[in-house]
């Protein structure tokens, strides 16, 4: 592996991701899209998705770890559309081969892992994109409903979908809305969560949009743990899904 490489998918300070992949692979490199949570706002950056990162390069595969667009002052002018549209953007850029890395990415084997907000964006991105999607979405204690998360009184949710129209606020910005999903999905979520519940991961279980893996006793934070049941859980289905989609 080399040393990380910024990767632009737009002309904003924040529209990039950090690269790692082989310099000459044998065969095509299986990738993990990162995309990381922190209630879309500052100070959350990529660097929560650190230790999870390592431990993918460790397993042999390569990453693209994702900044975007955030709210607040300092955020970068994040919200509806353009937090969304930056998710999107990064994960289309890999899926397509616009990274810049020719053939040392296989782009048939490609696993977006977005953790908590960054789980939201995920899978609102592979939602609303008419391109090449990926093989796999996982949601780790990812937030689904944002319309039944605002009205349990979320300034930070009325603040991220303001801009979009009301007539179809939570169509475009909730995954519940976006069903079904042309991706596989899988949920996991620890059952000690009380940041973003567990009912975010079950409702969209129950829906038909996903499948999923509870975890007992493992919190919100717990899944940026690659110790932790959760993590073992989506290395577990990301592993399969590359052995099942390699050729």
């Amino acid at each position: 592996m080399f040393g990380g490489q910024r990767v632009k998918y737009g002309s904003e300070r924040n529209q990039f991701g950090v690269l790692r992949a082989c310099r000459r692979p044998a065969t095509p490199q299986p990738i993990v899209v990162f995309v990381h949570g922190g209630s879309w706002a500052m100070p959350y950056n990529r660097w929560v998705m650190g230790l999870l990162v390592r431990d993918a390069r460790r397993r042999g595969w390569a990453t693209f770890n994702v900044e975007y667009r955030k709210l607040g002052r300092f955020g970068g002018g994040g919200g509806w559309p353009q937090t969304f549209d930056d998710v999107r953007d990064a994960i289309e850029l890999i899926t397509e081969g616009r990274h810049g890395r020719g053939d040392a990415i296989d782009p048939a084997r490609v696993v977006i892992v977005g953790h908590s907000a960054g789980a939201h964006l995920a899978l609102c991105a592979v939602g609303t994109s008419g391109r090449r999607l990926p093989a796999l979405v996982v949601s780790m204690a990812g937030p689904t409903d944002l319309e039944q998360i605002s009205a349990n009184g979320s300034a930070t949710v009325d603040a991220l979908v303001a801009n979009a129209p009301e007539a179809n606020r939570w169509r475009l910005t909730s995954p519940v809305e976006m069903l079904p999903f042309k991706v596989p999905v899988l949920c996991v979520h620890g059952e000690a969560d009380t940041t973003v519940y567990p009912w975010n991961s079950k409702r969209l279980v129950d829906i038909g949009g996903a499948s999923a893996v509870f975890v007992p006793d493992e919190t919100h934070v717990d899944a940026l743990a690659p110790k932790s049941a959760m993590w073992a859980a989506v290395t577990e289905a990301v592993s399969s899904t590359f052995q099942s989609t390699f050729s």
